[in-house]
């Protein structure tokens, strides 16, 4: 399961990396965007360095509806937390999707991505961007996957709150695995577990420096 979010989380930074793209559509926006994550991806011939993550961080998040995106992951749950509560399950699920996808974004560097129309109603307010997304034979990975990205239209433009590959939603895989923690201690155990894999993730070595 981690493997495939993974896959997940990357698949979502092609999509969100740019704070300055202007397209007009979404399907523009993927197009684009692509091209420009995968152009810094490529750089120190293809190292993942903390120059690297820094870079993808901070133009990535805001690109991001991280509220929606934690809402629809903790599903019921999000109704009987607090605001302060729900405002520390968005802050550790975002931690949590950055620091996976940093430790593992450099293996999609030689990616190619196809990116289909959308035809997305000029006065629509959500939007679904398929596009396919093929590794080289060498990769490792699997060669070729069909991506979803699921857009919704904001006062500062699209954001990102779903993707799903192969029909596996990044926010269905992580309600499953929420739900339990839920039902077991509420949203104060969840906030907990969250940090708790934070903490680990951080306090490991992803890459080189």
């Amino acid at each position: 399961m981690k493997n495939l979010i993974s896959k997940l989380l990357i698949c979502c930074a092609f999509v969100s990396f740019s704070l300055h793209a202007m397209a007009d559509t979404p399907d523009e926006l993927v197009r684009d965007t692509s091209r420009q994550v995968l152009d810094v991806l490529k750089r120190d011939t293809g190292k993942n360095t903390r120059a690297i993550r820094g870079e993808v961080e901070t133009l990535v998040l805001p690109k991001f509806d991280f509220t929606r995106m934690t809402a629809l992951a903790v599903g019921r749950g999000w109704r009987d937390a607090t605001p302060e509560q729900q405002k520390q399950l968005t802050e550790q699920f975002r931690t949590l999707l950055v620091r996976t996808y940093s430790s593992t974004m450099t293996r999609f560097k030689n990616a190619q991505i196809t990116v289909q129309p959308s035809n997305t109603a000029a006065d629509a307010r959500e939007a679904t961007v398929r596009a396919d997304v093929e590794l080289p034979a060498n990769s490792g990975e699997k060669r070729s996957a069909q991506v979803d990205y699921t857009l919704i239209k904001t006062a500062s433009g699209w954001r990102v709150y779903n993707v799903s590959i192969e029909g596996a939603s990044l926010v269905t895989i992580y309600r499953n695995n929420f739900n339990d923690i839920l039902r077991q201690g509420g949203p104060d155990a969840l906030i907990q577990s969250l940090k708790d894999k934070n903490d680990a993730m951080g306090g490991s070595k992803h890459a080189s420096n």
